[in-house]
């Protein structure tokens, strides 16, 4: 890998801690280097961790081996799934997908941004499985890449992003990462991801020989049986590569589409004002930072939630539909946002209202009743009763929803439960060296409907909550510029 011990050690340290047992011997003992080195190139690219890996990549372009290890990581996961399914066409276009990532036609900005993208579509493939391609790849990935897009506005916004976007004189980035995408659409070719391929496997068979003469006789086997896996899918890559290139030009076409789309959604009827439609919520990195500097009065510091949620999902009765972590996206683990929960069906001509900022979707699982929304008298009581934090919704505007006639809207209803802030890697934010952490109380009555029980024609026009836009330093001029206009979601 032409890169030092050293180097190695403080790639396999970013990506997972560093065993016990490697830091009681004083970095002597090998057999646990090979156990952490072993860990590491068993992730998989249909995790999350995997996912939050990718969305710095900017940044750790800049630590030594850390990008490439990843690469290997991905690369890995991506072989193991051939290995167990050399037919399943959706593996090879994900392996394929992992492929151009590190074939050299990008630049790092443009690498680290569409990375952020292919993982998620990646992610999509693995949970759609082999009947993805049997019909419209880009259709069976897509609710998958709205949520990409959301990542990908996260990663744009974060500072070393903005300032390596000034320096590339790119004040459009949508539109230049369409441009990028395009480009490589029309220069991808088996032989250059087979190249890719083989730039990896070549790392990966060094990392795996540490692994054999270090480890134990039973991590040796198991090292060797991973190469073997590795070997048999190589084996196959020019068959199955061939059967990945056009599902993977159409998706790269439709992909460059939707960044066009996201483009104008960000520049349209731009004037001398500012474009209350073109600005980005606050970062989760802005929101750390802040709360550290000025600690709002509608956040706890405290140790434990006041409503502590949910442990396990509540029963679906006769008719109604699934919050559990098994429950299709976007309802996985909706009970965790309870403290308390009950099943009811709101009856026709219930009107429930959402609160939500220019980019939200109108059609999404929160809502709250008419009487909950009346007594709200300021944004930061929404914040607080409703434990919503400022990266997540920025506010300024709301929509009602009429439930339609016949049979009614069924619905999941009950206290909000407390929300502790977490980082990127999942893990709550300390707020002191006493082991506090930050929260929002929650406490309101929320609801969670449905979002495919949702019709468009019964949805009622955005209007200001009369809170205003402005929060956190970021202010907004309405004057002139053209606001309040409907996101729905189409699923399918």
């Amino acid at each position: 890998m032409n890169a030092t011990w050293e180097d190695l050690e403080n790639a396999l340290g970013w990506l997972r801690a560093a065993p016990a047992r490697w830091l009681q011997s004083a970095r002597q003992d090998l057999s646990a280097a090979a156990q952490w080195i072993w860990v590491v190139l068993q992730g998989d690219f249909a995790e999350e961790q995997s996912t939050a890996q990718v969305v710095t990549g900017t940044v750790i372009s800049m630590i030594p081996l850390v990008d490439q290890l990843c690469d290997i990581r991905d690369v890995v996961a991506n072989c193991k799934k051939i290995d167990e399914d050399p037919e399943d066409r959706g593996a090879w276009v994900a392996l394929a997908l992992t492929l151009i990532g590190l074939v050299p036609l990008l630049g790092s900005l443009a690498k680290g941004c569409l990375k952020v993208l292919f993982a998620y579509a990646r992610k999509a493939i693995h949970h759609a499985g082999r009947g993805a391609l049997d019909s419209d790849l880009w259709q069976a990935t897509k609710p998958y890449m709205e949520h990409g897009i959301a990542k990908l506005n996260d990663h744009l916004a974060r500072p070393e992003v903005r300032r390596a976007l000034a320096a590339l004189r790119i004040d459009q980035p949508y539109r230049y990462l369409a441009e990028q995408v395009r480009k490589l659409d029309a220069q991808v070719q088996k032989s250059r991801l087979l190249a890719a391929l083989d730039s990896a496997l070549g790392p990966a068979r060094e990392l795996l020989s540490m692994v054999q003469r270090w480890g134990g006789d039973e991590l040796a086997r198991k090292a060797v049986r991973l190469v073997q896996r590795l070997e048999r899918a190589r084996g196959q890559a020019d068959r199955g590569l061939t059967l990945a290139l056009k599902p993977v030009h159409d998706w790269l076409g439709r992909l460059a589409q939707r960044l066009d789309v996201e483009h104008r959604l960000n520049y349209r009827a731009q004037t001398d004002n500012l474009n209350v439609h073109h600005f980005h919520r606050f970062s989760l990195d802005a929101e750390i930072e802040a709360l550290r500097k000025n600690l709002p009065q509608w956040v706890t510091v405290g140790k434990k939630a006041k409503f502590q949620a949910l442990r396990e999902a509540p029963k679906v009765p006769p008719g109604h539909f699934d919050i559990s972590k098994n429950a299709p996206r976007p309802l996985n683990e909706a009970f965790k946002t309870f403290h308390t929960v009950r099943p009811d069906v709101l009856p026709p001509g219930t009107v429930l209202y959402r609160v939500l900022d220019p980019k939200s979707n109108d059609n999404s699982l929160c809502w709250m009743t008419k009487q909950e929304f009346d007594q709200l008298l300021s944004k930061p009581e929404w914040r607080q009763k409703f434990a919503v934090w400022r990266h997540w919704n920025h506010n300024g505007e709301f929509v009602t929803y009429t439930v339609p006639p016949g049979k009614g809207l069924p619905v999941w209803r009950g206290t909000t439960a407390s929300q502790v802030l977490k980082d990127r890697n999942g893990v709550p934010v300390k707020a002191d060296e006493h082991g506090n952490l930050y929260w929002l109380d929650g406490g309101a009555e929320q609801i969670v409907v449905n979002p495919a029980d949702l019709q468009r024609g019964h949805l009622g026009p955005r209007q200001f909550t009369g809170w205003g836009y402005d929060e956190g330093g970021l202010q907004v001029d309405l004057v002139g510029v053209p606001v309040l206009q409907h996101h729905w979601f189409e699923a399918n």
